[in-house]
């Protein structure tokens, strides 16, 4: 991590240290608060804010500004929900009671109102884009018609004789009372035997060999006979008696029986994602306060059916079920002490009515005992590895599914966790850290905890796995970034964009270097050097660093050493052309095309230690460097 360099002989020029695009030490290594700044890695920073790296790594600026997409927000309160990326060629998003389309720049448009006020979340299956906040299970089409979910209504046997028996078919509902029932006729019997009894007041229709027949007109319904319910055509006005034989299953039954509770099971839940083994194929939903341990599958290709007896309970209701998160051909549930995995199978037998149907079978495998997520909103698929965090013990990637192997669990967040003397992500308020949310864009990982955004830049430094945990940890690079306050992220055309935690309105980055027309802090140090000789004393002659040709920015230079610090205001004038009359000291009509180097003189001597700190607070200036050069001379040892 240091740097060896042998004391010259006295005619020797002065040695150097140097970092960046001209070295084989780039700037680009990110924060690290896990060591002392003397013991992290040459490239990597001990306190840096708001800079980012280019797609190389050869460049660190400060990163892009931040303006509203529409000018007014609906009004306080944070953004409830967003679809992850465009819909329809639309922003589509959840705030207050109500659900909102965007386009371009223009105001939001209302598509559906009278909706809970809570956090929800989207999903996109089967043509239409679905919401569920843990009351409401909403539907909206690609014309932004949106509407509750209505429950498809199963047949639950058919080739039914009249006295009832048959072949079961389909599972209830949850999400409606509503059953079918299919006969087939045999030209004597009146009374056709339902399997259920104690049914809902709701008439009963039914269909004689396609024709429409009414309850009261046509039969009488015998709802709470024991132990079936029946239908009695002998008391009909016409037709009456028998009912004529034809094809299989030429009487179709439609009956209600409420499964008080049955639809709170599903509207409770909070999230959903598709998976079905090699397809995604089903809706899994979860986060139902009254279930926390349980999944809820959708039927084949079907969000408006939910079998009543398709569920996983995922290990003990003592603890939560909060994520679910697709690793190749198999569903991750990330609990917030303990990760499982499921994978679909081939179909199995499952009882109803005593007999014997076709289902699909999802068996339930632990993972690991010891590791967990509590923070749902920060679970990604970063690599094709699930990365999630947990407000205790930092961020982690799962690498594979082999059951109970701790070894496939390994940490990545240990450069910004914190430590007691320099805190970080793991001493964010809880409350923030579990409320957090997070996205995958551009080769970077963005994780938003209150006000506080960590970005690791996995195209700079991917997770690898060399045997060594903490050296595999703290390779990967962390940049830390403040003043946004993201609950949900979306994605389009290549640009990013975040719901307010505070405000009803959605944000967006622009090139330029400010904030809604305020500055932003940006500032990067460097590791606290001692030039691979921390028994001798050093003099600093000069040092030279190089920033990104651009536009015009100020640059605030601090010397820092273990006899104090000292600070430089720089001037740097790079690509300069600057139309301001009315500041003659600064106005230019200077272009620089190449990047300059400047050169500055330190003059700081006689230390062991040295650090540099890059800062910029201006309002539309930039804060970007290149390459750092610090030349030194060795000048005695420490007594």
């Amino acid at each position: 991590m240091g740097i060896s360099i042998d004391r010259p002989a006295a005619t020797a020029a002065p040695p150097e240290l140097r970092l960046g695009a001209d070295s084989q030490v780039m700037l680009s290594g990110g924060v690290s608060y896990k060591y002392d700044p003397t013991q992290i890695r040459d490239n990597q920073s001990p306190a840096m804010l708001n800079m980012l790296a280019n797609d190389n790594g050869s460049i660190l600026s400060k990163r892009d500004g931040q303006a509203y997409v529409y000018a007014s927000s609906l009004g306080a309160g944070r953004v409830n929900g967003a679809y992850e990326r465009f819909w329809a060629g639309q922003r589509v998003f959840a705030w207050g009671s109500a659900l909102y389309r965007q386009s371009g720049s223009g105001a939001p448009v209302q598509i559906m109102s009278g909706l809970a006020n809570a956090p929800g979340s989207f999903i996109a299956f089967g043509g239409k884009l679905y919401y569920l906040n843990g009351s409401q299970f909403v539907a909206i089409d690609g014309s932004f018609a949106a509407a509750s979910v209505t429950g498809f209504v199963p047949t639950l046997a058919i080739s039914v004789p009249p006295s009832g028996g048959g072949t079961p078919y389909q599972q209830a509902n949850l999400l409606t009372a509503a059953f079918k029932v299919s006969f087939s006729s045999d030209g004597s019997s009146t009374k056709y035997y339902l399997p259920l009894t104690g049914l809902d007041a709701t008439a009963v229709t039914v269909t004689i060999n396609g024709a429409a027949r009414t309850e009261g007109t046509h039969f009488t319904v015998n709802r709470t006979a024991s132990p079936y319910a029946f239908i009695d055509f002998a008391a009909g006005s016409a037709p009456n008696g028998a009912i004529p034989t034809g094809a299989p299953n030429n009487v179709i039954v439609t009956a209600y029986k409420s499964n008080p509770g049955g639809p709170e099971r599903i509207r409770g839940c909070r999230y959903a994602i598709d998976y079905g083994g090699d397809n995604d194929t089903r809706l899994f939903a979860w986060g139902n306060p009254s279930y926390p341990n349980r999944a809820f599958r959708s039927g084949l290709m079907d969000p408006t059916y939910w079998p009543e007896n398709e569920y996983s309970d995922v290990g003990s209701s003592s603890e939560r079920l909060v994520a679910c998160a697709k690793h190749y051909d198999k569903l991750v549930y990330l609990k917030e002490r303990s990760l499982y995995f499921t994978g679909y199978t081939n179909p199995m037998t499952q009882g109803f009515w005593g007999a014997s149907a076709i289902g699909a079978s999802f068996p339930l495998y632990p993972i690991n005992g010891a590791i967990g997520c509590d923070m749902p909103g920060s679970v990604q698929i970063i690599d094709n590895n699930v990365v999630f965090f947990n407000s205790e013990l930092g961020g982690f990637i799962l690498l594979q599914t082999s059951l109970k192997d701790e070894r496939n669990v390994q940490p990545i967040s240990g450069n910004i966790n914190g430590q007691p003397t320099r805190p970080g992500l793991l001493d964010l308020p809880k409350a923030d850290l579990q409320a957090a949310s997070s996205v995958d864009f551009d080769g970077r990982y963005w994780l938003c905890v209150g006000s506080s955004v960590y970005v690791w830049d996995y195209r700079l430094g991917p997770f690898g796995s060399s045997g060594n945990v903490a050296a595999d940890e703290e390779r990967l690079p962390w940049f830390p970034l403040s003043g946004m306050d993201a609950a949900c992220w979306i994605q389009g055309d290549r640009e990013l964009y975040y719901g307010s935690r505070s405000a009803g309105r959605l944000i967006g980055f622009t090139a330029n270097q400010n904030d809604f027309g305020q500055p932003i802090d940006a500032y990067w140090r460097t590791k606290r050097f001692s030039f691979g000789l921390p028994d001798w004393l050093k003099t600093v002659k000069k040092v030279w660093f190089t920033s990104k040709a651009g536009g015009y920015s100020t640059v605030s230079i601090r010397y820092i050493s273990e006899r104090g610090e000292k600070v430089d205001e720089q001037e740097v004038n790079v690509n300069s052309f600057r139309w301001n009359l009315a500041a003659w000291d600064t106005w230019t009509w200077a272009v620089n095309e190449y990047p300059p180097p400047e050169r500055l003189r330190p003059r700081t001597k006689k230390v062991v230690y040295f650090q540099m700190e890059f800062a910029n607070d201006s309002l539309n200036e930039n804060l970007s460097l290149m390459s750092l050069i610090v030349q030194y001379l060795i000048v005695k040892k420490v007594k």
